[in-house]
């Protein structure tokens, strides 16, 4: 999540509420060129159910939210008074084998709400088993001329996190545009099948 949602409970997580003077450009494409609903689905996935419920996303009911958790983590949900929350839908998920599978999360997904693409924009732990399952169709980075470095005492987490691939079964994209704002690059890859 980038550091000014996560310091700003009120800010909701949409293009609009990036840029609000195009919001009505935003709502346009979506509903006449890609024929979708003016808002898009939003999915939350937590398998400890600890989500903030006080942040607007939860709050605004024209806003859906869908948040996909573990039976433990529905009753935490429902303990904090997610389930009375107009705007939001809880889905527990079997998680016997320790996380929540995510082809069951996109079939899920596609079963409930016609959801055909999903856009990632999880932790590493979680694109990490995207990542193993074969979930992923594209990938894109941007890369910045700006260096952060690490410590060896501060763990900073990777694109990937918790999840290895052996050379013979990691994943391989092929790049399929560069495009370029000032200094930075702006890489689409996809997956090699």
């Amino acid at each position: 999540m980038p550091l000014s949602l996560a310091l700003e409970p009120s800010r909701i997580w949409t293009a609009e509420s990036i840029y609000p003077d195009a919001k009505h450009l935003y709502v346009e494409y979506r509903v006449n060129v890609l024929h979708k609903p003016p808002r898009p689905l939003l999915v939350v996935v937590s398998g400890s159910g600890k989500l903030e419920l006080e942040r607007a996303i939860f709050r605004m009911p024209e806003a859906r939210t869908v948040v996909m958790t573990t039976p433990a983590g529905k009753d935490a949900l429902t303990m904090a008074g997610a389930a009375k929350l107009p705007s939001v839908q809880i889905h527990a998920l079997d998680s016997s084998s320790g996380a929540i599978d995510p082809l069951a999360m996109l079939r899920l997904l596609h079963a409930q709400y016609g959801i055909r693409s999903l856009l990632h924009e999880g932790g590493p732990s979680l694109f990490g088993e995207f990542m193993a399952a074969q979930a992923v169709d594209e990938l894109f980075l941007t890369l910045s001329p700006q260096i952060a470095g690490r410590t060896s005492d501060a763990m900073r987490p990777a694109l990937v996190q918790g999840t290895e691939f052996r050379p013979e079964c990691a994943p391989w994209f092929q790049l399929l545009s560069v495009k370029q704002s000032a200094d930075h690059l702006y890489l689409r890859y996809q997956r090699n099948r």
